[in-house]
């Protein structure tokens, strides 16, 4: 994509579907024990707005089922459960084609009263992959649940050769595979601007340029 800059001007990239991250993606749930790197289960599912991992597809507990969403986890009980305590004793999820922006937090979101030990709850992650550690995390009784939040970065626009006169290339980076990218500008300052998915800043994830 080239645009002739003739003016100063702003850029910004957005998606129409940036806050719809996981639904319909193919992700990899592993349940990790005793140690991180020790898989006890593992499955494939594609993210629906059902529950991807009923408690009877769940080998090795029926304790709970895992819902994901468009970026959170949950898992919801259904009786009284205590997670043992060892070097690593909670579930993995990786982006299994690799289709995801990169994931850039995971951290816990809410959950219900029932739930114990939530402070020791150890989470992580890496561009397609994130993790929490459950060791010691007590649960009351069925219908107590723990909802995990998973943020993905954003787009990344970078540009060569952008100035006046010239012909400039721009890249995005951070989007959706096949997914559309709409690259927005303005020559009279930052915004925000209205489009049909709503206001966008133009100051936001932007590039500046003179004549």
């Amino acid at each position: 994509m080239r645009f002739l800059v003739t003016a100063a001007l702003s850029l910004t990239a957005l998606t129409p579907s940036l806050s719809a991250q996981m639904m319909g993606s193919t992700m990899d749930a592993e349940w990790v024990y005793p140690s991180f790197g020790s898989v006890l289960e593992g499955h494939t599912v594609v993210v629906t707005a059902g529950v991807e991992l009923l408690s009877g597809t769940i080998i090795n507990d029926s304790k709970f089922e895992i819902d994901l969403g468009d970026d959170w986890v949950e898992f919801r009980f259904n009786a009284t459960s205590n997670w043992s305590s060892s070097s690593f004793n909670g579930w993995l999820f990786r982006d299994a084609l690799s289709t995801l922006p990169p994931i850039s937090n995971y951290s816990i979101d809410s959950f219900s009263a029932g739930i114990g030990n939530t402070g020791g709850i150890v989470t992580g992650f890496n561009d397609n992959e994130c993790w929490a550690n459950f060791g010691g995390m007590t649960v009351a009784g069925g219908g107590e649940w723990i909802r995990m939040k998973v943020d993905f970065g954003g787009l990344d626009l970078s540009a060569s050769s952008l100035f006046g006169g010239g012909n400039g290339t721009l890249t995005v980076t951070g989007a959706t595979v096949g997914g559309g990218v709409l690259i927005g500008y303005s020559l009279t300052g930052a915004g925000p601007t209205n489009t049909a998915f709503g206001p966008v800043d133009m100051s936001h994830r932007s590039l500046s340029c003179q004549s």
